[in-house]
């Protein structure tokens, strides 16, 4: 496995979630980190020591000490970041949603392609054990034909310090921010009934409630996937509501209380998975984590360097998801900002 030297493009929260991943990573190593004010990048240097600090992210990505970079920028920058990043020969790891729309992901894909660079959208929760877990119940038919899905991320934000969340040309609103998750929890459901490697929906519908500036605080989809599977996809950046899992078959049914993607879940623990079978007393599965999420993902990302994509998070399935989402966009009055 190699070793990769990770460069940071931005110093927010979720880039110290990243940092400290790195630290506690088996193969990686932090070597830079950039933000658009320098003094801001000195400080978090000093945080987590990291040996260099950038007052540009043209800085960083012409660092040759760096191998890998970790885009955290708002979600409207991430294509601009991810095709420079590829185009200065760096392997990209960056932040869901990888892009504001699936034709924009597009255009990054190609210069991961054309740069022959590493490039993975970072959703951490897919490499959880417990993801892994869910996914292995339903391959074994654990409840049966499983029939529906339905799974919520919702939190209520303060406007003020998220105002990021309530601008549309930062790509704002809940769907692209956690509903990306609901969407990709729904169609691993489907694919891991069916066997099938990568899902779309067939149908998407859905209801928001927009904000004064237009983009959605709370919304709901509905989605048909393949093998009639119905999911029903709840989010919001406005309202605070009890995140989980359902999935529904025909011998029974799996709850997931406390979804891979909550902050709780994001260090090394134990997480429950709560099977029920049809007439049955539930059974409570408890499934271990050795390893914090980011420090699983930055391993990840070294395992598979060499093959340019990971194979629980493809190309394929980033562009099936964001094609989900520009649908669900669509459908809530959204649309899809430039």
């Amino acid at each position: 496995m190699t070793e990769l030297r990770w460069g940071l493009l931005a110093a927010g929260t979720i880039a110290a979630h990243f940092a400290e991943g790195v630290g506690e990573s088996e193969h990686g190593v932090l070597a830079a980190v950039a933000a658009r004010d320098a003094g801001r990048a000195q400080e978090f240097a000093a945080r987590f020591g990291i040996p260099k600090a950038y007052g540009s992210y043209e800085e960083l990505l012409a660092d040759p000490d760096v191998d890998a970079v970790y885009v955290s920028t708002p979600h409207a920058m991430h294509k601009q970041w991810a095709i420079a990043a590829a185009e200065a020969g760096k392997h990209v790891l960056c932040e869901k949603p990888l892009t504001i729309t699936a034709a924009d992901a597009e255009e990054v894909i190609a210069a991961a392609r054309a740069h022959d660079v590493f490039l993975m959208e970072a959703f951490m929760y897919r490499l959880h054990p417990q993801t892994r877990r869910l996914a292995e119940l339903i391959s074994a038919g654990a409840i049966g034909e499983v029939r529906a899905v339905d799974t919520t991320f919702s939190f209520d934000s303060n406007p003020e310090e998220t105002a990021r969340l309530s601008d549309p040309a930062l790509g704002g609103g809940g769907i692209l921010d956690v509903g990306c998750y609901c969407t990709s929890l729904a169609r691993l459901v489907a694919q891991a009934a069916t066997g099938q490697d990568v899902v779309e929906p067939t149908e998407v519908s859905g209801m928001a409630h927009l904000s004064a500036t237009g983009v959605d605080e709370w919304a709901t989809g509905l989605l048909r996937l393949p093998g009639d599977i119905l999911a029903t996809i709840s989010c919001g950046i406005r309202l605070a509501r009890e995140d989980g899992i359902r999935v529904f078959g025909s011998r029974g049914q799996i709850h997931i209380p406390q979804p891979a993607w909550i902050h709780p879940l994001r260090t090394p623990g134990v997480s429950q998975i709560i099977l029920t079978p049809a007439g049955g007393e539930p059974e409570i599965i408890e499934v271990e984590a050795t390893q914090g999420v980011f420090a699983r993902e930055a391993d990840h990302v070294a395992a598979h360097v060499e093959d340019r994509q990971a194979p629980e998070l493809t190309w394929a399935e980033t562009l099936a998801n964001l094609r989900t989402l520009d649908r669900w966009r669509e459908a809530v009055g959204y649309g899809r900002p430039s």
